[in-house]
C-alpha cells in the first residue's frame, strides 16, 4: 500500500525512439508521458512533489543531471516513490549505472511506480523483476546502437553524408526520393576554402605568392573582415581541420574518431583519439578542391608536424592567467634562440595587450600572495573575538528559554492524555488540547532547531579563521620548497581561481617599462565567508 501522506518525485526521459516518433508528428513525448502519470497520480490518490525532466541523451547516468539530481534527492530526502513512464526510463547504462541506481531507491525504501506496475526494491521478487527488466533494457540498447552505427557506415560507404553540421563551404540536402543527405557547395564560402587552400599550397597576391602557415593563414582572414560561421575570428585549429577534411575533394571518412574508453582510479573515461587508418568512401556530393591540391597540403601538413615538447605542465600559472582585453587564455612561450627570457602572451590576432617576462609575473602574483595574508593577519589581531564569545552566550541563552518551553508543553500534553483517560476531557476536548499543544511543540522545535543552527555557524566562522592562516602559510611555504611546475600549479590553483594580466605599453630593451602591467587575482578561497 502507498502513503498517501507520502513524498512523491515524477522522472521523464525521452527515448531514441521518442525522437524518431515526434519527427513524424507524433507529438512532445514529454508532455504526453506527464500527463499519462498524473492521471495515475490522480487516480492512486498521491501528490507530485517534484517532476525531472531529462531533455540530454546520454549512455550513462553521469551525463544525466536530472537523474543525478534524482539521486541525490532519494538519498538525502527519502521518498515514498517514483513515477515513471516505464522501467527502462531509469537507466539503460552500464551494469554499474543499474546497479547504482536499484540501490539508491533499494535503500532509500523508495518505490518505481509505472502504469503497469509497482515495484518495491526491498520485495525480493520485486528487485529481480526489476533488475531482469533493467537488464533486458540494456541488451535492447546495444542492439538498437549497433543497428545505428551499422546503418551509419553502410550510408558512408553510399557516399551520403551522415554528420549534423555541414562543413565550411557546403550546406546539407535531403537527397530527393530517398532517404539520407549530400552536401551542396555554397559559392561564396567555397572560394574561400580554395582561397585557403592556394594560401596554403602557393600563396595567393595576398601573401605576396608566398606559402603561409595556418596561423598566418588564420590572421589574414581576420585582417581581410571574412567571418567564419560561428566565432569572431578564425582559430588556427579549424583551418588545420579544413585543410585535412577529406569532404573537399569528394570523400568521406569513417571511423576516424573510435571511442575508447578506459578505467582511471576506478572511473571509467572516454577519449577519441584520431585514427590513421580510417576507411575512405567516394561520397556523392561534388568536389570543390583538386586532389592535387589536397594531397599536396597533405604532405605539408605532414612535414610541419612537430610533436609535442612536454607531456605534463611546464609552467606554475598553466590555466591561471587571462588576457584582460579578450578574456582568452594566455600562454607561456618557451626561452629560444632569439628569446632568452620566457614570455607570456596573448594568442588573440590583433589583441592590444603586450606581454611580459614570466618570471615577472609569477613574482608579483606570489607578492600579491604574500601581501594578502599579511594584511588577513592583522585584521585577525585587531578583531574582538569577545564580540563573538557574547553573541554565543545571548544565543545560548536563548536557546535555554526554548528548552525550558519544550519541557513545559511536553508536560502540558502528557496532562491532556491523563484527563482523557480520566475522562476529565470529552474527545472533542482532547483533540483541540492536542492540536493546540502539538502545534506549540512544533513551532517551539522549529526555533530551537533554529537558534541551535546559528550558534554552530558562529562557531565554525571562529574555527575557519583560526584554521586559515596556516593553511594558506601552508601554501605558500610549499610553494617555495619544491621545483616542480606542475605541483606548484596544483598548489595555486588551491586558492587562486584566475587572474586578469592588463598590460598596454611595450618595455625597453634597458629593462624600463618590462614590469608595467597590473594583475586582477580572483581567489579561490575554501572559506568563502572570509
Amino acid at each position: 500500500m502507498l502513503d498517501l501522506s507520502g513524498t512523491y518525485y515524477m522522472y521523464l526521459r525521452k527515448s531514441r525512439e521518442d525522437r524518431d516518433a515526434e519527427a513524424h508528428g507524433e507529438g512532445e513525448t514529454l508532455s504526453r508521458h506527464e500527463n499519462r502519470l498524473n492521471e495515475l497520480a490522480e487516480q492512486l490518490g498521491i501528490t507530485i512533489s517534484h517532476v525531472y525532466r531529462e531533455v540530454v541523451s546520454g549512455e550513462t547516468i553521469a551525463a544525466r543531471p536530472e537523474m543525478m539530481q534524482l539521486i541525490s534527492d532519494i538519498e538525502n530526502n527519502r521518498p515514498e516513490g517514483v513515477l515513471v513512464i516505464e522501467l527502462e526510463r531509469l537507466a539503460r547504462g552500464d551494469t554499474r549505472d543499474q546497479g547504482l541506481i536499484m540501490e539508491t531507491f533499494k535503500y532509500g525504501n523508495t518505490k518505481i511506480i509505472t502504469p503497469m506496475k509497482t515495484y518495491d526494491p526491498n520485495d525480493e521478487f520485486d528487485e529481480e523483476y526489476a533488475e531482469f527488466g533493467l537488464f533486458m533494457s540494456r541488451r535492447e540498447y546495444k542492439v538498437i546502437n549497433r543497428r545505428l552505427q551499422n546503418g551509419r557506415r553502410a550510408s558512408v560507404k553510399e557516399g551520403k553524408w551522415t554528420g549534423n553540421v555541414a562543413p565550411y563551404g557546403y550546406e546539407r540536402m535531403k537527397l530527393p526520393h530517398e532517404k539520407g543527405f549530400t552536401l551542396k557547395p555554397l559559392p561564396e564560402e567555397s572560394k574561400i576554402v580554395q582561397f585557403v587552400f592556394q594560401l596554403f599550397t602557393t600563396g595567393t597576391p595576398e601573401s605576396d605568392n608566398i606559402p603561409l602557415g595556418t596561423t598566418q593563414i588564420a590572421h589574414l582572414l581576420d585582417d581581410m573582415k571574412i567571418p567564419p560561421r560561428k566565432s569572431d575570428h578564425w582559430e588556427t585549429s579549424v583551418i588545420r581541420g579544413m585543410l585535412r577534411n577529406y569532404a573537399y575533394i569528394g570523400k568521406l571518412e569513417t571511423g576516424k574518431r573510435k571511442q575508447i574508453k578506459i578505467i582511471e582510479n576506478g572511473v571509467p573515461k572516454r577519449s577519441r583519439p584520431i585514427n590513421a587508418d580510417c576507411e575512405i568512401f567516394d561520397a556523392l556530393h561534388p568536389p570543390i578542391i583538386d586532389e592535387s591540391v589536397f594531397y599536396s597540403a597533405q604532405k605539408k601538413l605532414k612535414a610541419n608536424f612537430r610533436p609535442p615538447t612536454f607531456s605534463t605542465t611546464k609552467s606554475p600559472l598553466a590555466g591561471l592567467i587571462y588576457c584582460s582585453e579578450c578574456k582568452m587564455s594566455m600562454y607561456r612561450r618557451p626561452p629560444g634562440s632569439k628569446n632568452p627570457t620566457e614570455t607570456i602572451l596573448c594568442k588573440t590576432h590583433n589583441c592590444p595587450t603586450v606581454g611580459s617576462f614570466y618570471y615577472l609575473v609569477e613574482e608579483r602574483l606570489l607578492q600579491f600572495l604574500e601581501r594578502y595574508l599579511s594584511d588577513y593577519k592583522i585584521i585577525i589581531q585587531n578583531e574582538d573575538t569577545g564580540d563573538w564569545t557574547e553573541v554565543i552566550d545571548r544565543k545560548m541563552s536563548v536557546l535555554a528559554g526554548y528548552q525550558n518551553e519544550a519541557f513545559i508543553l511536553d508536560k502540558q500534553l502528557e496532562m491532556v492524555y491523563d484527563y482523557f483517560e480520566q475522562q476529565v476531557y470529552s474527545l472533542d476536548l482532547f483533540r483541540k488540547r492536542c492540536d493546540e499543544l502539538t502545534r506549540k511543540i512544533d513551532e517551539n522545535n522549529k526555533l530551537m532547531e533554529t537558534i541551535q543552527g546559528e550558534i554552530i555557524e558562529i562557531k565554525e566562522h571562529i574555527a575557519k579563521k583560526e584554521e586559515f592562516i596556516p593553511y594558506f602559510e601552508g601554501i605558500l611555504r610549499s610553494y617555495t620548497k619544491t621545483e616542480d611546475p606542475l605541483k606548484k600549479n596544483i598548489l595555486l590553483k588551491q586558492v587562486v581561481d584566475h587572474v586578469y594580466y592588463t598590460k598596454n605599453k611595450k618595455g625597453n630593451r634597458m629593462g624600463q617599462g618590462n614590469d608595467l602591467f597590473s594583475l586582477d587575482v580572483y581567489l579561490k578561497l575554501p572559506y568563502k565567508d572570509l
